[in-house]
């Protein structure tokens, strides 16, 4: 009978521990989020001030900015594929919105691969006008998902916590 308790109790311990790692992953969705919107700002800025290539922009960023769009903790930094070198200029952008990916909801993974292939393709004025629409359009997207952040986690909470007490109900 001793047992019966530990295990449920376990059990419900573990599906409050799953109830957290899913509310922390719904908040890091907007964190990167927040993180690619911050990095168009300084790529516009950048653009628009001194019309520097796409490679030189992201090698002089700062590292907590890559680290916002990879979905890293505040004290965590990118590692050294991010680190980037002005001869691995068309792969930069691409790969660090493949690192993130699981963290994009589609609309927003839509609208940063397509910023990503536009950028570096037309004249400064041009880039800063599809930075701006692509800012605009992310906050939109920004915007739907911090209204809905709420929801979601109480939403995995309790399922996951459902789930357990379920499943220690069975297992009694």
């Amino acid at each position: 009978m001793i047992f019966k308790c530990i295990g449920s109790l376990l059990l419900l311990c573990a599906g409050g521990y799953v109830s957290f790692v899913f509310n922390r992953f719904e908040r890091r969705r907007l964190d990167v989020l927040d993180g690619y919107i911050s990095l168009i700002y300084y790529i516009k800025g950048q653009i628009d001030c001194y019309a520097m290539p796409l490679a030189d922009i992201l090698a002089r960023a700062d590292p907590s900015l890559i680290s916002a769009c990879l979905g890293l903790g505040k004290g965590e930094t990118a590692e050294p594929p991010f680190d980037v070198a002005p001869c691995d200029e068309p792969y930069v952008l691409p790969a660090l919105l493949r690192e993130s990916r699981p963290y994009l909801v589609p609309e927003c993974e839509r609208l940063l691969t397509t910023f990503t292939g536009e950028l570096g393709n037309s004249f400064r004025a041009e880039q800063v006008a599809r930075c701006d629409y692509y800012i605009q359009a992310l906050t939109r997207e920004r915007q739907k998902l911090a209204d809905t952040l709420p929801a979601r986690q109480r939403t995995a909470a309790t399922l996951s916590i459902c789930c357990t007490v379920a499943v220690a109900v069975l297992l009694w």
